[in-house]
């Protein structure tokens, strides 16, 4: 479970400056998630634990398709209805071991960098069974223990790593899901560009720093660490990594 404060619209706003992904990261999961998709579209897409709406809009524009976007933090929600309204997004508060969909309404689910946030993995692949249709897909965007290696923020700040890596492993994942009924299609390493200079990440951090789940943390000594890392790649003309996430399909 997270430290920060979602509920406010603030720490929402500073999460959104950082996570909005580039278009074409954007782009890229969507052609991957369509290899496992109706080639017509799902037709109805649960975003779950959707944050500010970054992909419930993507992946409505992608797949002209009708997203609900699950998410429990009412800052969340308030900055995303604010920033991505959608004609075929619906913003809704709840959990994801209680969402707030009819039994086998969805034609596809979604999940981003959500997984560490729940309370109950087991109670959510649950959840997840009873409101996708027969044979629907369950997409995961993220990262798991021993597979963090292309995420350079934890290495920049190994303190990171280490939340990191208390975080559910893929076994345990995939076990929850199966055990619900779920079975493993793929598994994907997928990469996206990110920053386009150290000096642009260097801007963003303090605001990181906020927000993201694995650096709220960290002493002023392993931020100050991590700084000098950053730095010394400036000044080295060095440029920021591709972000390498795993995207796990489940049905």
């Amino acid at each position: 479970m997270s430290n920060v404060r979602y509920d406010l619209v603030a720490r929402a706003q500073d999460f959104d400056a950082v996570r909005d992904r580039r278009p074409e990261a954007q782009e890229i999961w969507c052609r991957r998630a369509a290899e496992y998709l109706p080639a017509g579209g799902p037709g109805t897409i649960a975003d779950v634990g959707a944050g500010t709406g970054i992909w419930s809009r993507a992946l409505a524009t992608a797949f002209d398709s009708q997203v609900y976007a699950i998410e429990p933090s009412s800052g969340m929600r308030e900055r995303a209805t604010e920033a991505r309204a959608h004609p075929m997004v619906t913003y809704l508060p709840g959990t994801a071991d209680d969402l707030p969909l009819d039994d086998e309404s969805m034609g596809a689910a979604w999940l981003s960098t959500c997984v560490h946030q729940f309370p109950d993995l087991h109670a959510a692949a649950r959840e997840l069974r009873r409101v996708l249709q027969p044979g629907a897909p369950v997409l995961i965007r993220g990262g798991y223990p021993g597979r963090q290696d292309e995420i350079e923020l934890f290495h920049l700040f190994p303190g990171a790593m280490r939340v990191a890596e208390s975080w559910p492993r893929l076994g345990q994942v995939v076990t929850a899901f199966e055990e619900s009924g779920f079975a493993v299609v793929a598994l994907e390493r997928v990469r996206e560009p990110t920053a386009d200079s150290y000096e642009e990440v260097l801007e963003l951090l303090p605001v990181m720093r906020r927000s993201d789940t694995a650096l709220v943390d960290l002493d002023d000594e392993e931020w100050a660490k991590g700084i000098a890392a950053v730095e010394r790649a400036l000044a080295a003309g060095e440029r920021p990594r591709d972000l390498g996430m795993d995207l796990l399909v489940l049905r």
